[in-house]
């Protein structure tokens, strides 16, 4: 009886440190002004929506440089609890442009990499896209962090200090590591988190 107790309260204090264990990429007041607009809703109403804060991510496509500053195409994908977006590109939902006033260096923004953007929207750019004219949303951007690469877990999303559940009851390393849904990308450990940027150089 003593022993279920203790394991009644070590899991108690395990959820609730859980609770305050999650982390995320951008300042909360971003958060807090964030819409939740999808790409397909920006579209169809880019007058309307100009203005409002938005945080997406995906696959980094191409970067490239002008006079007036730097602009990442992206493959717009699903975001996770801790705004890291999916690592599966059959669940996109569309492109967009995340622009800076600032020069991107393309070797700090590769094709393929994971990134996810807070910024405002600033209406739709029409481009072709191989033969189909495609209305890009554009945004522009206050903060953006870069995704570590990381090997892909079956395991369901969850954030806490070191605690895996797995083919073992309880397994611990002794650490500090995430576990995500498949597709939704992969293992990571505190020495290896991602980069973020606030609009403006690389860093």
């Amino acid at each position: 009886m003593k022993m279920n107790a203790v394991k009644y309260i070590g899991t108690v204090m395990l959820f609730a440190m859980l609770a305050g264990c999650a982390s995320y990429p951008f300042d909360k007041n971003l958060r807090d002004q964030a819409k939740p607009y999808s790409i397909n809703q920006v579209q169809a109403n880019p007058k309307t929506t100009r203005g409002a804060t938005v945080i997406w991510g995906g696959r980094i496509i191409r970067t490239i440089n002008g006079t007036n500053g730097g602009e990442i195409y992206v493959l717009q994908l699903p975001l996770n609890r801790n705004e890291r977006p999916a690592g599966d590109n059959t669940a996109a939902g569309g492109r967009f442009i995340a622009i800076s006033p600032e020069f991107l260096d393309p070797a700090a923004y590769p094709p393929g990499k994971l990134i996810t953007v807070a910024g405002q929207l600033d209406g739709v750019r029409d481009q072709f896209l191989d033969n189909i004219l495609y209305a890009y949303p554009v945004v522009l951007i206050r903060q953006s962090h870069q995704w570590a690469s990381r090997q892909t877990d079956d395991y369901f999303y969850t954030v806490y200090p070191g605690w895996y559940w797995g083919s073992n009851p309880l397994w611990w390393d002794g650490g500090v590591g995430w576990y995500y849904p498949e597709g939704y990308g992969e293992y990571q450990g505190p020495s290896h988190g991602g980069e973020s940027r606030s609009s403006g150089p690389p860093q």
